[in-house]
Parts: structure tokens; sequence; C-alpha cells
């Protein structure tokens, strides 16, 4: 991975107009991509101007919301779209839930550790846990000791053999051995050219496991994106510019 400067959307549409009458398909992460990043997550939903623009690329388009998010939550925010959430652990194609293998154990595992460690929340003030119901988020945008809560959820994590996963203010548990990027290449139509938008480590996975790709970093620091882009407001200007070609 590499720092790279930002590059223009006129720059990144230059490279999608060389594709775009061969249908591609259309993978977009949601928190800092489409929305901007927010202490709560709970309350961030699609503005009006977002929900036309989302309504028309999924329309014209073969497109998938692709995110961190729960199934439920996700579905509750952005309706009844295609969307590959917890990073690839749950799918929901067509009106159709689909799971990865062994889902099920790592759900009930999941429900453990949020019971057994939903009291950390009176220990550290400012810190929320929310049950994803297939993952276990630690939110520390309002907390101090970070570091300290990192170390608690890393050894929870490897006592349950699961993974975390350290992000923009979160930790997360996680189901093993899924990413963005293979989650992606499972979907994916292998006739049809794909572009891909995101901001956070666990899309650096999107972006490594599909070089082939237009791969859209949003944000500073390191990344295997081909492009990179200021903010969410970028993607949305190319996806307006997307809509009107």
């Amino acid at each position: 991975m590499v720092v790279q400067a930002y590059n223009s959307t006129s720059e990144v549409m230059k490279e999608i107009n060389k594709i775009i009458e061969y249908e591609p398909q259309i993978f977009l992460d949601y928190d800092g991509t489409l929305v901007p990043i927010v202490n709560d997550p709970i309350g961030c939903y699609f503005d009006s101007e977002l929900n036309y623009i989302i309504s028309e690329i999924n329309r014209r388009f073969e497109m998938y919301i692709i995110t961190g998010r729960s199934l439920d939550d996700t579905r509750r925010c952005l309706g009844n779209l295609n969307i590959i959430a917890l990073h690839g652990a749950l799918f929901y194609i067509n009106n159709e839930t689909l799971k990865y293998p062994g889902f099920d154990k790592f759900l009930d595992s999941c429900n453990k550790i949020f019971l057994n460690y939903k009291h950390l929340e009176d220990l550290y003030h400012g810190l929320r846990i929310y049950n994803k119901n297939g993952g276990v988020l630690f939110h520390l945008g309002n907390v101090d000791n970070r570091d300290e809560i990192i170390k608690i959820v890393d050894k929870i994590a490897f006592n349950n053999n699961l993974e975390s996963y350290h992000g923009i203010n979160i930790v997360e548990i996680r189901f093993p051995g899924i990413n963005k990027g293979r989650a992606i290449k499972m979907m994916r139509n292998r006739k049809r050219p794909v572009i891909i938008f995101g901001d956070d480590l666990t899309d650096e996975d999107s972006f490594i496991e599909n070089t082939d790709a237009i791969t859209v970093k949003i944000g500073p620091g390191n990344t295997a994106a081909r492009f990179r882009l200021k903010s969410y407001l970028d993607v949305r200007n190319i996806l307006i510019n997307i809509i009107n070609i």
C-alpha cells in the first residue's frame, strides 16, 4: 500500500467512462463513503439527495452496498437494496438472505460475548457496545483510554478463536476468515468490469483482492486503491456523473 495524492473527480470519471458501456458492477461502502463518519452510527441514514442518487444507480446498474454493519441495521438505514453485511458474513441479494458457512455458531459466540462484557460500558465512560447479530462492536468515538479497551477486546477475540478488527473509532470482534474483498469476488461476474468505493481499512481488502477493478479510496492514509478522493461528497459527485452519462 502506498500514500498517494488526491485525484480529481474528473480523473476518476475518465476511467469510468472507458468501461461504463459494459455495465459495471458497483460496490459501495456506506459509512465514510456515502455518508460522513459520525459518533452516533445509529442515526446515520440516507438524506434525500443520496436516496435519489442510490435509487438511480441501483435502477441502472448491478449495485451492492458492502459494509461492516449488521444486516438488520443496514436494511433499516438503506431499505431493500443488495447488501453485503458484516464484512461478508451475511448477504441480502434479490430479497434472499444468505449466510457464510458456520455463521450460526459464530452468532451464538457473539451473543455470549455481548452479554458477558456489556458491563464494560459502566467501567469506561463513553464506551458503547453493540450486538450486531453477527459481530460485537465497541465504539470508541467518545472515550479517552482507547488503547486499554482495544487490548481487552483483542484478548476477548483471541480467547474465543475469533478475529478483532481496528477501524475508525471502533474495535470489533468478527467472523474469522472473511473480508470484503473475498465477498466481492464471490459476487463478481467475470465478464463485466467492477467499480469499488471505500474509506476504511476493511475496504483495503476489497482493493487488494480485486486489482483489475476501478478502486477508489476516500480520505487520507495508505491505500492499495488506484484512485483517492477527499470525501464522501466527491463520491456523490461521481455517482451523479454516472447517472448523467
